[in-house]
């Protein structure tokens, strides 16, 4: 029961950075790439992986509403909180500028800035309230509002008796996948998540029934088969069209499936120290990158105006970042992706882990 999924950490770590490069947009770099434009599937992913763990942490074993809804709390509460306060200063630093004749894209505290999305924010209840902009404040953090209250549902279902809970779990997923397929628009983002967490839940109850079964497999057939999901995965993101949110869904669910398992060429690889770093830093990653782009972005944006030449244009209604070279632009983006990791190994060890210290001592 404590066993620890290091490739799957590896593989979250690695798709946090893949989101980072979907939300950066720097003209001629790879964040112009097929695959980087449709990265923000692997949002996918770290709802199959969640699923996957919880079914794996409190799936078979008593636990008390109030030890399990604390340490989901101090998991992704207070990073989030912080992450609110370093926009809403943002807000305040661009209030200024806009009185001193300087605009950044919008007026201040308008938009998805706006006042009256900061409590839908605070509560985690922006993806789930259909009057307020899931993606507003810090954007990363809607799949965050799916998440909490998803964990909730995740822990009632466990009173269901026996293995009639894997069925209802297999009716939520099932569900949810069908209404995504038939383009419903009720609560879609919480759709794509509680599609791919109780699949997520599923799979772990199949990898738990049969993984000594799997052991016996040879590591050649083991590595033949994560490198054809490695194919299947940039395929699915890079050319997929139709319905390319559940091909991927079911993707990644056989990507946790059997890289659950460590056996294969790419999980040695994926166990090396940078990777196991990503995978503790995920977290962090994933919700501090908005800020870090926000910073560069208007920075582009100033150097604009002072040197009079396009550094953040404007294309099809999106900001981008052009130093007017494909070399500088690329190395923008390793800036950009090195900046956020760096910073992240402050956030993981200053506001992550002392969180979590400090859950565990009042549970």
């Amino acid at each position: 029961m404590n066993q620890r999924f290091l490739v799957l950490d590896s593989f979250r770590g690695i798709a946090a950075v893949c989101v980072v490069l979907f939300h950066t947009h720097i003209v001629g770099s790879i964040t112009e790439s097929s695959f980087s434009r449709g990265s923000y599937l692997f949002v996918e992913f770290f709802f199959v992986l969640s699923g996957f763990v919880l079914a794996h942490t409190y799936g078979f074993r008593e636990v008390s509403f109030r030890r399990f809804i604390i340490g989901r709390t101090f998991r992704l509460y207070p990073l989030h909180l912080f992450m609110f306060m370093i926009f809403f200063i943002l807000e305040l630093g661009k209030l200024f500028a806009y009185k001193q004749g300087f605009t950044f894209n919008n007026a201040p505290f308008t938009g998805p800035h706006d006042i009256k999305e900061m409590i839908p924010n605070l509560l985690f209840l922006q993806s789930w309230l259909p009057n307020f902009e899931s993606h507003s404040w810090n954007y990363p953090a809607w799949s965050l509002s799916v998440e909490y209250y998803m964990y909730i549902i995740f822990f009632f279902t466990l009173f269901v008796r026996s293995r009639s809970k894997y069925i209802v779990w297999l009716v939520l997923s099932l569900l949810s996948f069908y209404m995504i397929v038939e383009n419903s628009k009720v609560l879609s983002e919480v759709l794509r998540g509680l599609s791919c967490f109780f699949a997520g839940a599923l799979a772990y109850i199949l990898f738990k029934n049969i993984k000594e079964k799997f052991y016996d497999l040879s590591k050649t057939l083991f590595s033949t088969i994560e490198i054809t999901l490695l194919i299947m995965v940039i395929y699915t993101i890079s050319y997929m069209e139709n319905h390319k949110g559940v091909y991927a869904s079911f993707t990644f669910l056989l990507v946790v499936f059997f890289f659950a398992f460590e056996k294969g060429f790419i999980s040695h690889i994926l166990k090396a120290p940078f990777f196991q770093l990503l995978g503790r830093l995920s977290y962090s990653i994933y919700m501090i990158h908005a800020a870090i782009l926000w910073c560069f972005t208007s920075t582009a944006m100033i150097l604009e105006k002072v040197f009079s030449s396009k550094f953040a244009p404007m294309i099809a209604n999106i900001r981008y970042i052009d130093f007017g070279n494909i070399y500088i632009n690329n190395f923008a983006v390793l800036a950009v992706v090195s900046t956020v990791i760096f910073a992240s190994t402050l956030t993981h060890k200053q506001i992550e882990v002392k969180a979590q210290e400090f859950g565990k001592k009042i549970i």
